[in-house]
């Protein structure tokens, strides 16, 4: 029963580390929102997250964004779900206004409006420190409990099982070794039989690990190579935008904020 689980687990996780990708690069000039993220809009500084790379496979989409804000980039991934990405369009539309509004009294209009998102479906991931993305970016978010958006749609970025499964088969490897040489001095040749079968199926499982562990990592280094040039290219022109946008609206407020008391009784003067 194990080995039919993992050999699903792996399978799965082949697929999803060799399926094709359609990489998106947006220009910052053109102020594209991340498609799904909800962010707070009642503040007085509110300026929307800009999109500025989207990566789309056949498991889910995963798309980097700049939030003024908080002066950060981040990842927004989602995975996707038969119920809302495998639909027509039209019936998704349903879906999503159905569950986005609900009627509080019967013959009445009075609708509550909620913003719902199925459970496990998407995650978030801010880099809190000044450097390029790399490996050390998402590492904190990799020790979390229930991170399956992670796993399903970056599955590259945790390899702690398959490491740990490698040096469990080298492991495997020197018992069968000695237990090899015993059936061997005593002649036993049905038991050399059976060591040798299993160790037959442990090299083809070493060999699978060993395949799709330099893949991963491949991976990896590839996709945040393409976070950083995304990012880098456009940074000095996000920076230049949001400070003079910032500065526009600190000199509007100035200007139609009203005078004070003492101010108004110098001016009658």
């Amino acid at each position: 029963m194990r080995g039919s689980l993992q050999t699903k687990r792996d399978r799965e996780l082949q697929d999803r580390v060799t399926a094709p990708q359609h990489v998106a690069f947006h220009h910052f000039g053109e102020h594209k929102a991340v498609e799904g993220y909800l962010e707070f809009r009642d503040q007085p500084d509110f300026q929307s997250s800009d999109l500025l790379l989207r990566l789309d496979t056949m498991f889910g989409t995963i798309q980097l964004g700049y939030h003024p804000g908080h002066g950060q980039s981040f990842l927004f991934a989602n995975i996707k779900t038969s119920r809302f990405d495998t639909v027509a369009s039209r019936y998704q539309k349903e879906l999503r206004d159905y569950q986005m509004m609900q009627e509080r009294k019967a013959g009445t209009q009075n609708l509550t409006f909620l913003s719902r998102r199925q459970e496990s479906s998407a995650v978030i991931l801010y880099k809190r420190e000044n450097k390029p993305w790399s490996a050390e970016s998402v590492a904190p978010y990799l020790r979390r409990m229930n991170m399956g958006v992670l796993r399903k749609t970056m599955p590259f970025l945790d390899r702690r099982q398959e490491q740990a499964d490698y040096l469990e088969t080298l492991r495997e490897k020197k018992e069968l070794e000695r237990e090899l040489r015993a059936k061997t001095a005593a002649q036993d040749h049905a038991g050399q039989v059976a060591v040798r079968a299993r160790d037959t199926a442990l090299i083809a499982r070493q060999n699978e690990l060993m395949g799709l562990l330099p893949r991963m990592c491949t991976q990896e280094r590839h996709f945040f190579r393409k976070l950083n040039y995304a990012f880098d290219i456009q940074k000095q022109e996000m920076f230049t935008y949001y400070q003079e946008r910032r500065a526009g609206g600190i000199r509007a407020r100035a200007e139609t904020a009203p005078a004070e008391p003492g101010e108004k009784d110098d001016e009658e003067e």
